[in-house]
């Protein structure tokens, strides 16, 4: 025989609770079902402000959205600009470094004993007192000689310049040597810690504006 369900029983409630004397002390609260038209307006006003309050909140909300997806956009465009003016500074480097070397060589051709001669004559009272320079260059020619011995004189020295032949340098490269010290050029060492000195400031200009990029960021 199939069980029926329980019966479930309203607890009965009192619409109004009087006292002694015919004084109120409860009264259920019943639902409004007319208003006033002082009223409807109040509610009608009060639904309204609701409303503009709630769009006016999502508003900002999607203008809040809107502003931070920009700056992301910006943060990742200020990052490529970086990159692209890294880049370019690397070629203009590059491009200056090549310039620099045709322009040193074709100086070297047209002069080969100007380097010889500018630094006899920068040494001046280094070499005054001693009696022997020892001067080693590639296949050195007349006119390196007689430059040297020239700017030998103007610098003070009377002694002797001695020339041996090093075919192991590059061309435009020499050594002088004398009692009391040492003084060599030799061009591609010098391109090389032009380069080296070049690339070494472009990664630290790169480096400090990754630093400054991450702390704006």
């Amino acid at each position: 025989m199939p069980t029926s369900a329980p019966i479930q029983h309203k607890k009965f409630e009192f619409g109004t609770v009087f006292g002694d004397g015919g004084r109120v002390l409860a009264e259920q609260q019943r639902e409004k079902k007319a208003f006033t038209p002082d009223e409807v307006e109040a509610i009608r006003a009060q639904a309204y402000a609701d409303g503009e309050a709630s769009a006016l909140a999502r508003a900002q909300m999607a203008q809040a959205a809107a502003i931070q997806a920009l700056a992301d956009a910006a943060h990742q465009g200020l990052g490529s600009i970086n990159d692209a003016v890294n880049h370019y500074k690397q070629a203009c480097v590059d491009l200056a470094l090549i310039c620099a070397q045709k322009i040193a060589a074709e100086a070297l051709a047209q002069f080969p004993q100007a380097p010889v001669v500018a630094t006899l004559e920068a040494l001046g009272q280094e070499i005054e007192t001693t009696t022997r320079l020892i001067v080693h260059a590639n296949n050195p020619s007349e006119e390196l000689k007689a430059a040297a011995m020239e700017a030998g004189a103007y610098a003070g020295f009377a002694g002797q310049i001695q020339f041996r032949d090093k075919p192991a340098f590059p061309k435009g490269a020499f050594e002088i040597l004398w009692s009391e010290g040492r003084a060599e050029f030799n061009p591609q060492q010098v391109t090389e810690a032009l380069e080296k000195a070049l690339h070494e400031a472009l990664e630290a200009d790169a480096y400090h504006q990754s630093r400054a990029h991450g702390a704006h960021s």
